[in-house]
């Protein structure tokens, strides 16, 4: 068993995204290393998280749900670091990629190459169907057959945790004091990555919320779209195929404007001032398949 690096989420009714998040995390770090918060003990996670380290929490709470959830993580975390040198902390369609072009991937990077004392930031992009233009589906590789990315500074976060620190509600902010963001890591976001997928997922919230008795968004762990019966997903996808595409990957004047604008925030957490762009990127044909 490794003791370099442990993998922590929270799943909640997300197969999908679980079963990707367990062959890819564990195909570097091995199932044993990855922690599984089972919200609601559900029996599909458990099928599908065999031989992960499940820690079911109730499905009590609602009120508080998210400010619950990342005291439980923080604790988590802490308790992860006294053994592993490295705790990856993200959401379970969130997945920390290393560019090929540095000569490793995740696992190798890790393992061998990062030291200690560190919180690492990942630059956010998410990945967008483009339904005019790729017809493939994700069941089998999702990075291939999805080529565009939109640049979410909110996914630009402090997820690799190699020294004591806590992370904000949502894992957007960390308390350390250094920005220390390597020009080749990636958090790669999959929400918007297939048509079908959001919609099926929006599906099962909307009856999630239904069978909880809930009527209107009072709860923290709720969006108003769960509650909506006449959706229209395609016109959520449909400014995608418009945007412009920018095939250079060159994301330097951003990194720089993080690393120059990263400050101290407010309590002990501190973070950058957050710029996007209406462009959209072409993700090179070397991340084919990695995810």
């Amino acid at each position: 068993m490794q003791s370099k690096v442990a993998v922590l989420t929270t799943v909640r009714d997300d197969d999908f995204f679980l079963k990707k998040w367990v062959n890819y995390y564990g195909g570097f770090f091995g199932r044993e290393a990855l922690y599984v918060i089972n919200h609601g003990n559900q029996p599909a996670v458990r099928e599908i998280a065999a031989g992960c380290n499940l820690f079911p929490i109730p499905d009590t709470d609602t009120k508080n749900f998210n400010i619950r959830r990342w005291r439980t993580q923080n604790n988590l975390m802490a308790g992860l670091r006294q053994w592993y040198t490295h705790v990856i902390v993200c959401d379970v369609d969130e997945f920390i990629v290393v560019d090929p072009d540095s000569g490793h991937d995740l696992g190798s990077w890790l393992m061998d190459v990062a030291k200690p004392g560190a919180v690492r930031t990942a630059l956010g992009l998410e990945i967008l169907h483009l339904r005019d233009r790729e017809p493939e589906g994700v069941e089998q590789s999702i990075l291939g057959p999805r080529r565009h990315a939109q640049l979410n500074p909110w996914y630009s976060k402090p997820c690799i945790i190699s020294r004591p620190a806590k992370l904000s509600r949502g894992g957007h902010y960390a308390t350390w004091d250094k920005l220390d963001a390597p020009d080749f890591l990636y958090l790669f976001h999959m929400k918007f990555c297939d048509f079908d997928q959001y919609v099926d997922m929006l599906n099962r919230r909307r009856d999630m919320v239904k069978a909880a008795g809930l009527t209107e968004m009072k709860e923290k762990r709720t969006k108003a779209v769960w509650f909506e019966e006449e959706r229209d997903d395609a016109a959520v996808f449909a400014p995608f195929m418009e945007r412009e595409v920018d095939e250079s990957w060159d994301f330097a004047p951003f990194r720089k404007h993080m690393r120059k604008s990263f400050k101290h925030r407010n309590n002990e957490l501190y973070h950058f001032k957050r710029v996007g762009s209406d462009k959209l990127f072409k993700l090179p044909e070397r991340f084919s398949g990695i995810v």
